[in-house]
């Protein structure tokens, strides 16, 4: 786009696949990692990144992940907002998320569990937006 500007981003696709399941496709430019909680509530960080888009730096191919994502699981996208306060470690804050999701109770609406992580997980003065996205695989 040629645009003197910069910033993380996470471009994901999901699709419908055989038995219940969903395929996720992703490309992570530097955002953090999308974790995914499967249904018997194991939390896993969704990892696999590629070079961060800024202006400054050459155009490259981007490289894509992908998933199977079972019945039953939650993929959790959200902003660094939610995550990052000031004095305050990111990968803590990002481990104590994850933690809240996989001590979350079993079968808990998705709607409950998004305002519990945000009452619980949002920093009280936040100086960056925070967004919280899920999708629900489900059970077939």
């Amino acid at each position: 786009m040629d645009l003197p500007a910069s910033g993380p981003a996470v471009h994901a696709h999901i699709r419908p696949a055989a038995d219940g399941h969903w395929h996720l496709k992703w490309s992570n430019a530097g955002h953090p990692a999308p974790l995914l909680v499967t249904a018997d509530g194991a939390v896993e960080s969704l990892v696999q990144h590629d070079t961060l888009l800024h202006h400054a730096l050459p155009p490259r191919p981007r490289t894509c992940a992908s998933r199977s994502l079972a019945p039953g699981s939650t993929l959790l996208l959200y902003t660094d907002g939610l995550v990052e306060e000031r004095g305050e470690d990111i990968d803590e804050n990002i481990d104590r998320f994850a933690h809240l999701l996989a001590t979350a109770p079993p079968g808990i609406r998705l709607h409950a569990l998004l305002r519990s992580l945000l009452e619980t997980v949002c920093p009280r003065e936040a100086q960056d937006d925070t967004v919280l996205f899920a999708v629900r695989i489900p059970m077939s």
